[in-house]
């Protein structure tokens, strides 16, 4: 019993670390399963299982908040049934192995059940954001790491009591193929709600054509979402070169402008508190209708506390911050959260949503790239491998490369966008900061064009029979839908669920919640017939 509670501790942490400060990022298999082989007694069981799981799982990161196989509770659950089992070291590995990989791929269904239960308690936060209320908004906010938590918390204590390891096998005959294919759909389908949302808070009806714009770049020109966002930049400053509704004032004197526009007003202990919370909580309330949205108003709180003393405008501003927003949290959520005081204590908190909205989709692809896919997959292979060697120098390894750079890097950004952007705004004269705010949000809606189409997978997995004459014979072939809507308009599926959503949200004046429960029944379904499937089969 007490290997089982001290297992499903441990799960617990690893879940939240990878939510919250990445100090060590526990939610890695190599670190999971190695601290898990500790707590069992089995060491190099718990080595060897982890490494192996971290080399299979190499690259694989929950880009855009994407359901992915739960390798940490394989790890986890994989060496404490293991650690049970008859034989050698090698028999034990392959037990745990046996049991890990077909854990990680059936637990990633209950991901989405976790992050179902996170969207439904940010409606209360958008009530006491209302209200002014920080004390219920930071609640709901750490509340909402339970059901984060949970979904492997439990499978954890189950396994770790089970005498044998054949235990999760069970379960994994028992539950549908179906219905795991069909939970994976839903999960790729849900980013189209916060997209849909998002949407209907901007000024779509005036900009919407922007939005070909960032999808022309990349479904056709195949451009990464880095490149959209320079493409997006160019546009922008096109647009605002060529579309002036009124000439900048240019102050006489940068000291001038710094005096006149730009207020002092927050304390170090206020910029102390907002990069804190954010360092420490950035994602435990992640949800699929506003994503990181209610841990950036969480972060900014006692900025708009200090900023704000009539509670009619805190609550403002605490509405304004709860928003739509998803971006790497270590190369680029710092960064974002900095310029977004530095302008919300300027006085333009619009400039401050803006460039929450423009910044978010390049910094996430740029994050992403440098960490997960280029940084994390270096130090992990060489931590994995070391692992695979029963030495302990491979996860430690990759612990302290996580732990420094990520507490330094991320700091750095803070203080520099804060530096940054209070400059930058005592700089500019209040034309210019429309300017800027205008530059923004049609950067945004670019961003936004390519980004739905890369976040959001969906392919039809449908045929139909076509007769064509061959020599003059007859021969009949299956051609595939998918491959056809791919000639008429590249990614026609993403873009058509999320113009969807879109308009359930913004025409049938449909609830979110209820929209979301839409979208996981009609995914469900789908994908459970096998209609539908977020990628289509690799091709031969």
């Amino acid at each position: 019993m007490l290997v089982a509670l001290a297992l499903t501790v441990w799960a617990v942490y690893c879940t939240y670390d990878g939510l919250g400060p990445f100090l060590i990022y526990a939610q890695r298999p190599l670190i999971a399963g190695s601290v898990a082989g500790l707590i069992t007694g089995n060491p190099l069981l718990g080595l060897l299982i982890g490494a192996t799981l971290e080399l299979a799982a190499l690259g694989v990161y929950t880009y855009g908040g994407a359901t992915i196989p739960d390798y940490q509770t394989g790890a986890i659950v994989g060496t404490a049934l293991a650690a049970g089992a008859a034989g050698g070291t090698s028999a034990q590995v392959a037990v745990g192995l046996g049991v890990g990989l077909p854990a990680a791929v059936l637990l990633s269904a209950l991901d989405p059940v976790g992050k179902m239960v996170t969207t439904g308690l940010v409606h209360r936060a958008d009530a006491y954001a209302a209200d002014g209320n920080a004390r219920g908004m930071a609640m709901i906010h750490w509340v909402s790491l339970i059901p984060w938590v949970a979904v492997r918390a439990i499978p954890t204590f189950l396994a770790a009591l089970a005498a044998s390891g054949g235990l999760v096998k069970d379960i994994t005959a028992g539950i549908p193929t179906g219905f795991v294919n069909g939970m994976t759909l839903a999960g790729s389908l849900l980013p189209a709600v916060g997209f849909a949302l998002l949407l209907g808070m901007m000024e779509l009806r005036k900009y919407w054509y922007l939005l070909l714009i960032g999808f022309v770049a990349f479904a056709y020109l195949h451009l990464p979402v880095l490149g959209v966002a320079l493409v997006g930049v160019a546009v922008a400053m096109l647009f605002v070169t060529f579309k002036r509704e009124e000439p900048a004032a240019v102050p006489e004197t940068a000291s001038e402008a710094e005096e006149s526009t730009v207020d002092p007003r927050l304390t170090k202990q206020d910029l102390r508190r907002a990069y804190r919370r954010y360092f420490w909580s950035s994602q435990i309330s992640w949800n699929y209708e506003r994503m990181q949205a209610l841990g950036f108003a969480y972060s900014m709180e006692p900025v708009l506390r200090r900023l704000y003393p009539d509670k009619a405008d805190y609550a403002a501003g605490l509405q304004r911050h709860m928003q739509f927003f998803n971006t790497s949290v270590l190369v680029g959520g710092p960064l974002i959260l900095g310029s977004a005081v530095a302008l919300e204590e300027a006085g333009t908190p619009t400039s401050a949503t803006s460039t929450k909205v423009a910044l978010m989709g390049p910094l996430a692809g740029i994050g992403d790239t440098l960490v997960f896919a280029l940084y994390n997959s270096i130090i992990f292979t060489m931590g994995a491998s070391w692992a695979l060697q029963g030495n302990w120098l491979g996860p430690a390894f990759a612990a302290v490369m996580v732990l420094v750079p990520y507490a330094l890097i991320r700091r750095w950004q803070f203080g520099f966008a804060y530096r940054e952007g209070k400059r930058l705004a005592g700089h500019l004269a209040a034309g210019a900061l429309a300017r800027v705010a205008q530059g923004a949000t049609v950067l945004g809606f670019v961003v936004l064009g390519g980004f739905i189409p890369s976040i959001v997978k969906v392919v039809t997995t449908l045929t139909y029979r076509q007769t064509t004459t061959v020599q003059g014979q007859a021969v009949t072939q299956a051609v595939a839908i998918q491959d056809r809507l791919d000639e008429l308009v590249p990614f026609l599926l993403p873009v058509l669920v999320t113009a969807g959503v879109y308009l359930l949200a913004a025409k049938a004046r449909m609830r979110p919640i209820w929209i979301i429960a839409v979208v996981m029944v009609v995914g469900v379904a789908l994908g459970w017939l096998g209609w539908f499937a977020p990628a289509g089969p690799a091709k031969s």
